[in-house]
């Protein structure tokens, strides 16, 4: 008896790595440490998987882990829970309202690193930590905030938090609420009274990919069955005294059993009428092989996944290569099982056997092919912390805690909190070189001046000062002292400005102003066939993008070389906030007729492109190819910044599916 491993089982081997998504990294599921570090933390790592063995490696990476209280270069937690008061209508001091607003990281610190990889080194024969494994958030709810109170219509009058988790350490997450006097005060109690639990948690959800045993199994060719099957349909076949037997089992695969032209070929009845055999037949008789335990497959299926089909197909795509050839000179009509299995066939394959297999038979060998594969998941993991557990750190603090009297003669001054949103701080030196906000206060009164300021949030200021600052101002003698004006100029790459004029003054309110940006980010993810591109002779597939950005019409190209070995590419846009989506088209480079542009489509809710040869330019309908040909020769450059002129505009013809309010300006 002889065993295979999967060197000679080829064809299968690469259908398991076409459906094994290894997509850097692959974490192993077989190889979990769970550790707990001096100050408490939970820490679970897995071994990163072994390329194509089961063997176990000694680097790990950490899933997300340590959610806690963001710090300032001063040490100061980004926390501030502010309960204002007032004395109106003879009230007693009591707390009238809230405001909280906190940013929350996760991921270990440098010293937690160092303690991990020192356990790692001293308990588990010195593995390494390489990292935070790679992960995705779920959805765009990956943030949940746990709490009656800021969950409550009733006693939060708002509340803002980040509705996507950060994937990398170290990415802030923020949250913030206003409470009436009943939130305000009952979530005070729960910091300061019962300290068992505060009335605040954060949930945190991601997933992560590991390779688990999806399957274990064999393929099992035992010929010896075969050999005494045959002889006992040999003499089945001798007995017979009909004319047309041979005729009749000459038609089909299998025959009375193996008998007629299959048994003759394989040397038991001598030659056969009919040496050619179609797919359909090749089908029936490995079929009548399975079903007489001549050949066998096992699996122990721990994942239900429709790859073991695939396997299956493999096989006996094995079993056609190894054991017969194809014979171009005689072809078939497909049958309907060829159709099936290859949607496009036109004419049909002719099969002829080798003469290995008559040799196996004959020497009844037992052939074992092993299937054993692996099979890359994703799986949930959830980081949920409570606020008690950082309290502590920021309640002695007078720049996180506060209290306010609205009445105090103290307070002649008003505070404006300035916040930068987190999407307007992640694009600094991207898109934007720095946002400034200027406010005004315009004052009543014979002799009164007006207030006037201004902050500029750059990258510098961001290091020093974080994504706050306080803008403080004189209620003076004003009717409205509570009020103010203010507007916003950003600057983009390019030296330009938006807006691009002067922009409207815009209310506001003393409880502070958040600056988010005009637009907002989306990745493109663009993917293509590569084997299916190179067959066609496309050597070049780009995909064009169409969108606003800062009320402009740009375009951005991304690129997948045939050549290369990623079969996918990401490009971040950043587009309007009040657009749903995007133009797109694909351009096919030819390698004999040059580029060839599809028409442009709209594209709303989705992210994700593949590229598809189309069915025309497959088919090469010279219609088709002359109208793409025309429209890549029309393909036109680019201004600053990947602005589009006017002429060559065509956003406005999908208006109303991205929801697109006006004409484009340059």
């Amino acid at each position: 008896m002889k065993k295979y491993s999967l060197s000679p089982f080829l064809l299968i081997l690469l259908f398991i790595c076409l459906f094994i998504q290894v997509k850097g990294q692959i974490l192993d599921s077989e190889n979990k440490i769970s550790l707990i570090l001096k100050d408490g933390t939970n820490v679970t790592l897995f071994g990163q998987a072994s390329s194509l063995s089961d063997d176990k490696t000694n680097t790990y990476y950490y899933l997300p882990c340590n959610l806690r209280l963001s710090k300032k270069a001063d040490g100061t937690p980004e926390f501030l829970f502010l309960k204002y008061t007032s004395d109106e209508k003879g009230a007693t001091g009591n707390t009238q309202g809230g405001l909280l607003h906190l940013l929350m990281i996760h991921g270990l610190t440098k010293a937690q690193e160092t303690e991990v990889n020192n356990l790692l080194k001293s308990k588990y024969n010195g593995a390494t930590l390489k990292g935070a494994a790679d992960v995705e958030a779920q959805a765009e709810n990956s943030v949940k905030i746990i709490s009656g109170i800021l969950s409550s219509k009733e006693m939060t009058r708002s509340l803002v938090f980040s509705g996507k988790a950060s994937t990398l350490p170290g990415g802030k997450i923020a949250l913030a609420a206003l409470l009436d006097k009943q939130g305000a005060q009952l979530f005070s109690a729960t910091l300061e009274k019962i300290r068992s639990i505060t009335d605040l948690s954060v949930n945190l959800s991601f997933n992560y990919t590991v390779r688990v045993p999806a399957a274990k199994g064999y393929v099992k060719e035992d010929w010896s069955k075969l050999d005494s099957m045959m002889q006992k349909d040999s003499a089945n076949f001798s007995k017979s005294e009909e004319k047309d037997y041979g005729e009749k089992v000459g038609n089909t695969a299998v025959g009375y059993l193996f008998g007629g032209p299959i048994g003759g070929l394989l040397g038991w009845f001598g030659s056969s009428p009919e040496e050619h055999y179609s797919y359909d037949e090749m089908r029936d008789f490995y079929r009548k092989l399975e079903e007489q335990k001549v050949v066998t497959l096992r699996f122990e299926e721990n994942v239900a996944d429709e790859r073991v089909t695939k396997i299956r197909e493999a096989f006996f795509q094995h079993f056609l290569n190894a054991y017969t050839e194809k014979d171009a000179a005689n072809p078939r009509d497909p049958g309907p099982k060829e159709k099936e299995a290859m949607p496009d066939i036109k004419t049909g394959d002719s099969y002829k056997y080798k003469r290995e297999i008559r040799e196996v038979i004959k020497q009844h060998k037992v052939q074992i092919f092993d299937l054993s594969y692996a099979l890359a998941v994703k799986r949930d993991h959830q980081l949920t912390e409570n606020l008690a557990a950082w309290y502590d750190h920021a309640k002695d603090n007078p720049k996180c805690i506060g209290l306010v009297n609205l009445n105090d003669p103290f307070f002649q001054y008003r505070d404006i909190n300035v916040i930068l949103d987190l999407e307007a701080e992640e694009m600094m030196n991207k898109e934007v070189n720095f946002v400034t906000v200027n406010l005004r206060k315009k004052r009543s009164g014979e002799g009164a001046n007006d207030f006037n300021a201004d902050v500029t949030f750059d990258r510098k200021f961001l290091e020093l000062n974080g994504n706050r600052t306080i803008v403080t101002y004189s209620k003076a003698q004003d009717e409205g002292p509570d009020t103010y004006e203010y507007k916003t100029q950003w600057s983009l790459k390019g030296g330009e400005s938006f807006p691009a004029n002067d922009s409207l003054w815009i209310k506001g309110s003393w409880q502070g102003i958040n600056l988010a940006p005009p637009v907002k980010p989306r990745t493109v993810r663009f993917e293509t066939d590569m084997a299916d591109m190179k067959e066609a002779g496309i050597k070049n597939v780009t995909l064009q993008l169409r969108y606003l950005k800062f009320k402009n019409e740009v375009e951005t190209n991304v690129n997948i070389n045939v050549s290369g070995t990623e079969p996918f590419a990401e490009k971040m846009i950043f587009v309007d906030r009040n657009s749903q989506g995007y133009a797109y088209r694909l351009v096919f480079h030819d390698k004999d007729l040059g580029p060839l542009a599809t028409p442009w489509e709209a594209k709303i809710n989705t992210d994700y492109i593949y590229a598809t040869l189309p069915k025309e330019l497959r088919e090469k309908k010279q219609d088709w190819i002359k109208t793409a040909l025309n429209a890549a020769s029309a393909m036109v450059g680019t201004g600053e910044n990947g602005k589009i002129s006017k002429e060559q505009q065509i956003l406005n013809k999908f208006k109303q599916v991205l929801e697109i309010s006006g004409a484009t300006k340059n």
